[in-house]
């Protein structure tokens, strides 16, 4: 059903806009897409029923509350067992300055980002991964600069991604 709504340009076009800007009321996503408002509730609450919208966030720069430095953290297991990996990634979520994780292929297991006041400070993260996972080793990459992050994939096509907010 999800690869149906996608389908749909409209769909497409909705999903786009609120990539942009979550906060953008019905009225005025109705406007921009030449559409009426019930259209566009309608259109919304089957996007978020079917999954597609998973929901609205602000998007909080990690400087604006003095954890600047950020860093990618591949976790690796040393012993292979599910129900300990289980527990691990859940007290990982509960970790605030722990902001993705990600079940990855190759040597690692895992993959984190994560952030900090200082170098130091994601030093201290570390510690507290290994503590939480006594049975995994860490490998991190620090951030230099960050250019830009997206709010998500793009509803379009790869092959023309210009036309997204065409009606």
């Amino acid at each position: 059903m999800v690869k149906a709504l996608m389908d749909d340009d409209l769909n497409r076009r909705l999903v786009a806009l609120l990539q942009e800007d979550g906060r953008m009321s019905h009225a005025e996503l109705a406007e921009r897409l030449g559409v009426s408002r019930p259209t566009v509730i309608d259109r919304v609450k089957r996007l978020e029923a079917e999954g597609v919208l998973s929901g609205y966030a602000a998007r909080v720069s990690p400087a604006s509350v003095n954890k600047p430095t950020v860093a990618f953290v591949a976790v690796r297991y040393k012993d292979n067992n599910e129900a300990i990996e289980q527990r691990f990634i859940k007290a990982l979520e509960q970790e605030p300055d722990i902001l993705e994780a990600h079940t990855i292929a190759g040597e690692d297991a895992l993959l984190l980002k994560v952030v900090a006041d200082t170098p130091a400070g994601i030093a201290e993260r570390l510690r507290r991964i290994r503590v939480l996972g006594p049975l995994v080793s860490t490998r991190t990459t620090m951030v230099l600069e960050t250019h830009w992050e997206k709010s998500g994939p793009s509803p379009f096509p790869a092959d023309n991604p210009a036309k997204k907010l065409r009606k």
